[in-house]
C-alpha cells in the first residue's frame, strides 16, 4: 500500500501490509551522523524532547512520507526551533548562507595538456587531462545538513550547546556505544549470576558494570530459551537502546520492519535466515520512549571453559534485538 494513502497516522504502522525487507545496513553518511549528533545533543539537554519532535514529524503530513529519516528527524529539529523562537525564519537563510560559503572552493585553471610535452627517462612524454584533474565520486551533501549547520551554529551562539557536544555524541556513538552491549552479553554467558540480576533488573545490572547509559528509559532483558523466542520492534518511531547497541540499523527504522514483524515474525525472521521451528513460540517487543529491551542469546553449544572476550567475538546486534541467532562451535 503506498505510503501516501494512508489514513492512518504516519506513526501506526503495526500490523500494516509492506514490502520485503532489504536486511543490509548500509551505514551512515557523515551528515546523517551529524544530524543525529545534533538531535540527541539538544534532547539530552532538555532543549527540546524527542517527544516534541516525534510530534512535530506528524505534522508534516504527505512530506513525512517523502523523507528520509535522517532528513525527516532534522527538519522536525529546525520547525521545532523555530516554533520555540530559538531563531526566526530570516535570521536561520541567513545563517545557511553562511555555512555554505564554508564549502565554496576557487576553480583552478588546470593545464593545457596540448602544450605539454616533455621527457620521461629520456623518452617523449605527453600527458591526459585526468593526469591533472582528480576524479570525483561519491554524492554532495544533501540540502538539508546545511539546514543542520546552520541550526547548530545558531544554538551555539546562544550557547544553547558546544560542537562539543555533537561530536563527543558522534565519536560515541561510533566508538563506545556499539560494543556495550556485546560486553553486556558476554558477562551472563560468563557469569550465570550476573545473568540473573540482568533478567531481573536490566537497568542496575549494566550500571553496576560501569556502563552509564545516559537514557531516562528503561531496560527489560528478555532471555530466548527453547520454547520462546523474543524479537524487538519500534512500531512508534525508532526506539532502540541507542547507548548500549548504537545507531539502530538501517532495516530496524525501515516501515517495512516495522510493520511486518507484529504480524507475521516468523515470515520476517526468516528474510534474516532465521528459522523458528512452529512448536516455538514468538514474542514480539514492541519499543517506546520510556521502555527499552535488550534480548539474551542462548550461550552458543561449545563454548564450555571460554572467557568473555572469547565469547564476546561470537556476539553481534542483530542477536541482541532477535532477528538472529548464535551459531554453535564445531567441536
Amino acid at each position: 500500500m503506498p505510503h501516501d494513502s494512508l489514513k492512518m497516522g504516519p506513526h501506526d504502522v503495526g500490523g500494516e501490509t509492506a514490502q520485503p525487507i532489504n536486511t543490509a545496513d548500509h551505514g551512515m553518511t557523515y551528515w546523517e551522523k551529524f544530524s543525529n549528533g545534533l538531535r540527541i545533543a539538544v534532547s539530552s539537554k532538555g532543549i527540546i524532547t524527542l517527544d516534541e519532535l516525534r510530534l512535530t514529524a506528524e505534522s508534516f503530513g504527505k512530506k513525512y512520507f517523502e523523507m528520509e529519516y535522517f532528513k525527516r528527524n532534522g527538519l522536525a529539529l529546525v520547525e521545532r526551533c523555530k516554533q520555540r523562537s530559538f531563531f526566526d525564519e530570516a535570521e536561520f537563510q541567513n545563517e545557511i548562507q553562511t555555512q555554505k560559503k564554508n564549502f565554496e572552493v576557487p576553480i583552478v585553471k588546470l593545464p593545457d595538456v596540448k602544450k605539454i610535452n616533455h621527457l620521461h627517462d629520456g623518452v617523449e612524454h605527453t600527458h591526459d587531462q585526468s593526469d591533472f584533474q582528480e576524479d570525483e565520486f561519491g554524492e554532495a551533501p544533501p540540502e538539508y545538513y546545511f539546514e543542520m549547520l546552520a541550526t547548530a551554529a545558531i544554538l551555539r551562539k546562544k550557547n544553547l550547546i558546544t560542537e562539543d557536544d555533537i561530536q563527543s555524541r558522534i565519536e560515541k556513538f561510533e566508538t563506545v556505544f556499539p560494543f556495550r552491549g556485546v560486553s553486556v552479553i558476554a558477562k551472563a554467558w560468563y557469569d550465570a549470576e550476573f545473568q540473573n540480576y540482568l533478567l531481573k533488573d536490566a537497568k542496575s545490572a549494566i550500571k553496576d558494570m560501569g556502563i552509564h547509559l545516559e537514557s531516562f528509559a528503561d531496560i527489560i532483558c528478555f532471555s530466548q530459551s527453547e520454547t520462546t523466542h523474543h524479537v524487538v520492534v519500534c512500531t512508534l518511531c525508532s526506539c532502540y537502546p541507542r547507548t548500549l547497541l548504537g545507531m539502530p540499523p538501517s532495516w530496524y527504522k525501515s516501515r517495512s520492519y516495522r510493520s511486518r514483524v507484529v504480524h507475521e515474525p516468523r515470515k520476517v525472521l526468516e528474510e534474516f535466515g532465521t528459522t523458528i521451528p512452529e512448536t516455538k513460540e514468538v514474542k514480539v517487543h514492541d519499543s517506546n520512549a520510556d521502555m527499552r529491551y535488550l534480548i539474551l542469546p542462548q550461550r552458543p553449544k561449545g563454548t564450555d571453559g571460554w572467557s568473555e572476550k572469547e565469547l564476546s567475538e561470537l556476539i553481534s546486534r542483530d542477536h541482541l534485538v532477535g532477528v538472529r541467532i548464535p551459531k554453535d562451535v564445531i567441536q
